[in-house]
């Protein structure tokens, strides 16, 4: 039984620095991913302002965002974290419109079951629009109940340390 405890000890240890790692790799990405997009982006004005080699204004509209995507995420990593639910409501809104697309399609088609995918795409609509009209909201309510969980997980963790200690006694 002790070489049990020792051993999950050992792998409660092991977890811990992978959860490190991960957060300084997590943390360190946003930085690289935006030391390249800011290269590229550099880059590519280079090519349209002092090369001239094209006409195409290819270059200009990719060169401005991805260099000021790339500055942002070095200067501002944790701000993105900000952008990241109107990103979300933005992209549900439009996978909504494809999906009423779709559903009416389907009845057009004569399939019975197209209102399921329409009423989906309806619920998807409404989560959208609430993203897209309340982000700190929704990402405050993402947080609390990330810290919900996190609550309930360690309370998990207490009462079997709990009941393990009472079977070693």
């Amino acid at each position: 039984m002790y070489n049990f405890f020792k051993q999950a000890n050992s792998q409660l240890r092991l977890f811990a620095i992978i959860y490190m790692v991960f957060g300084l790799i997590l943390t360190m990405s946003a930085r690289v991913i935006g030391g390249v997009l800011l290269a590229y982006g550099v880059y590519e004005l280079y090519v349209y302002f002092m090369k001239r080699q094209t006409v195409s204004s290819v270059p200009l509209f990719t060169g401005v965002p991805c260099a000021l995507i790339g500055g942002f995420m070095i200067f501002s990593p944790e701000s993105l974290v900000a952008i990241l639910p109107v990103l979300a409501g933005i992209i549900l809104v439009l996978n909504s419109v494809m999906q009423m697309q779709k559903a009416f399609l389907l009845k057009d088609h004569g399939f019975e079951n197209w209102i399921w995918t329409f009423i989906v795409s309806l619920v998807t609509l409404v989560v959208g629009v609430i993203i897209l009209l309340r982000p700190i909201q929704t990402l405050a309510f993402i947080l609390q109940l990330v810290g919900v969980c996190l609550i309930i997980e360690g309370v998990i963790m207490l009462i079997n340390e709990h009941e393990v200690n009472k079977y070693i006694q």
